[in-house]
């Protein structure tokens, strides 16, 4: 896990020093911002506690102190985004039957109404990736390809250019404008088409953008909501520890599902959906996952188990058993085998948390038929 050491420090840091980059920190030397959020006289006392409690301590002590520290920081507005959002460089990427992708501006969203490879008559599911994707480097083809396989939904990928790809505390600052952008956007389209059949997913950062969404459209709309919003492992740092950064929650979408692979660490640990699948309990690396790219195996876990899901004769890999309790979700112990449907197929009348059983390797999904088991490799939806 060592390597994974300077990514702590470049949070870290990027949080210290961004207060220059905005019109109350650059009033603040580094050590008197420090002096006020109560975490020490200097930048170098912060990282030498920081770089403690990353060699003492579990990463989830450290992911935890990381992140309420960020959201007090953020809570005093001492770091402001360098890259702010703009709308008219953020577009909807269509992705059609036959593997074309078909872009559509933002502030031109009624476009995608007519675009060719649009079928009105089929609900839309939007996908929106994480921190440092762009659309040539992203974890989104798989999820594509399986919607490609189903050949029933419109795909439609978020191009949020590069407002998700520069410092970490910058583009999780970002999210909530971007989340807004995408309502203002869907509010071009067709009212009753967008509340009944548009699906936001996201992962990790883009799952709070995917709650930013939701939240953002039924304040536009006067009240109407969207019918769905699923979070895959969303983004833990800077979130839900302040007030600014919101995070994906209930409330976000009539209904709101989120799975859990990487808790405590890159994804959050707290229950925050109207269903909360939590993925091997809350052991933060999953099976399969080792070696020195433990953690980002274990936080993209969760788009490969959606993923497997969409694929129709997958739907029910995944079966959840209902926790009474959250601290039941470490060992499965008094979780009543409810059978619950995760991922594609979950049901809005399912509701709270669950502990999910998974495989090391492909089926991940325990419940998986092995006669009909459609794989990521498959020829189904390629292009």
């Amino acid at each position: 896990m060592t390597p994974f050491i300077p990514l702590i420090f470049l949070l870290a840091l990027g949080l210290a020093v961004a207060p220059s980059s905005g019109d109350q920190g650059a009033e603040l030397g580094g050590s008197e911002t420090l002096k006020i959020l109560g975490l020490g006289e200097s930048l170098e006392q912060l990282q030498d506690k920081l770089k403690q409690a990353v060699i003492g301590q579990p990463l989830s002590i450290t992911f935890a102190v990381l992140s309420q520290i960020c959201s007090k920081i953020v809570d005093l507005g001492l770091v402001r985004p360098k890259t702010i959002p703009d709308m008219s460089r953020m577009n909807f990427l269509l992705r059609t039957d036959e593997c074309h992708n078909v872009s559509i501006p933002l502030t031109e969203a009624e476009r995608l109404w007519e675009a060719p490879g649009f079928y009105q008559d089929r609900p839309t599911v939007i996908f929106i990736t994480g921190w440092r994707s762009t659309i040539s480097e992203s974890n989104s083809a798989p999820v594509a390809k399986a919607y490609n396989c189903r050949n029933d939904t419109n795909f439609v990928l978020l191009d949020a250019a590069n407002f998700i790809d520069t410092l970490y505390s910058w583009s999780a600052l970002n999210t909530d404008a971007i989340g807004e952008y995408v309502a203002k956007a869907l509010l071009k389209l067709n009212r009753n088409y967008v509340v009944e059949n548009v699906y936001v997913v996201g992962h990790s950062l883009g799952a709070q953008i995917a709650g930013s969404t939701g939240r953002h459209f039924r304040q536009l709309s006067g009240g109407a909501t969207l019918a769905r919003v699923t979070g895959l492992d969303p983004a833990n740092p800077c979130f839900y520890d302040g007030n600014d950064l919101e995070g994906v929650r209930s409330g976000d979408a009539r209904f709101v599902d989120i799975i859990h692979s990487n808790p405590g660490i890159l994804g959050t640990a707290k229950v925050v959906g109207d269903a909360d699948f939590f993925v091997e309990g809350l052991f933060a690396f999953k099976s399969g996952c080792e070696g020195l790219n433990d953690i980002s195996c274990s936080h993209n876990r969760a788009v490969e188990y959606f993923a497997e899901t969409v694929f129709r004769t997958n739907t029910n890999n995944f079966l959840g058993k209902r926790c009474d309790r959250y601290a039941n979700l470490w060992f499965r112990r008094s979780c009543s085998d409810t059978r619950t449907v995760m991922g594609y197929d979950a049901s809005a009348s399912d509701l709270g948390i669950f502990y999910v059983d998974a495989n090391a390797e492909e089926p991940f999904g325990q419940n998986a038929n092995k006669n009909s088991f459609t794989s990521s490799n498959s020829q189904c939806g390629a292009c």
